[in-house]
């Protein structure tokens, strides 16, 4: 009777031991910081992102900063026959908004979809008196969005530093994917870019 007991409690111990020993490989948050280096598809730029992300079951909060310079190309004509290329300023953008959105996490890929509000200030040049241009600033609401897919470790490991393992096994790691991001508005537009990250992508 009393091994039977001593067997039932040590089943039920070690049943206890191991629910606990899960539960305590999924207390970390999901929580990373992305950084996001684009190209306008609907006029020639460059344009960083900076997003700092928490989840929460498949709920996704976003805060984003948006950071875009704009440009025309061109030609100078030194003959008929010899050109240089000419690049000038059309203004630049600053977006500070909040999405919301969902996001699928299996094994170490994600697909996360979010949309929002954003504040935005675009500067750029208009024509002015005699055809010169003139420079204007723009602040107005817009309707930011992204779809990002992104690859991280599926399990715990030690992180590297260089290709040198360091300290204990963690969640903590970095990400790489892509993200399609734009914001409809008085200066809409859709941008592809490449995407790097740092943080804990999903629960381990």
């Amino acid at each position: 009777m009393r091994f039977r007991l001593f067997v039932s409690g040590l089943t039920l111990f070690y049943s206890l031991n191991g629910f606990s020993q899960d539960s305590l490989k999924k207390t970390n948050p999901i929580i990373f910081f992305e950084s996001c280096f684009s190209m306008p598809l609907t006029q020639f730029g460059v344009q960083a992102n900076l997003a700092l992300n928490y989840q929460v079951k498949r709920n996704l909060y976003t805060l984003r900063f948006v950071g875009a310079a704009y440009f025309d190309v061109g030609a100078v004509a030194l003959t008929p026959f010899n050109y240089l290329p000419r690049i000038s300023d059309r203004g630049g953008l600053e977006e500070y908004g909040a999405l919301y959105g969902r996001r699928i996490i299996k094994a170490g890929h994600s697909f996360s979809f979010s949309a929002g509000l954003s504040f935005n200030d675009r500067t750029g040049f208009k024509a002015g008196p005699d055809n010169q241009p003139q420079h204007y600033e723009s602040y107005y609401i817009g309707l930011p969005f992204e779809a990002t897919w992104l690859a991280f470790k599926a399990k715990k490991r030690k992180y590297h530093i260089y290709g040198i393992p360091v300290g204990k096994p963690t969640g903590y790691g970095d990400s790489f994917g892509f993200k399609i991001s734009g914001n409809v508005s008085q200066h809409s537009y859709v941008a592809l870019g490449l995407v790097l990250g740092m943080g804990y992508h999903k629960q381990y």
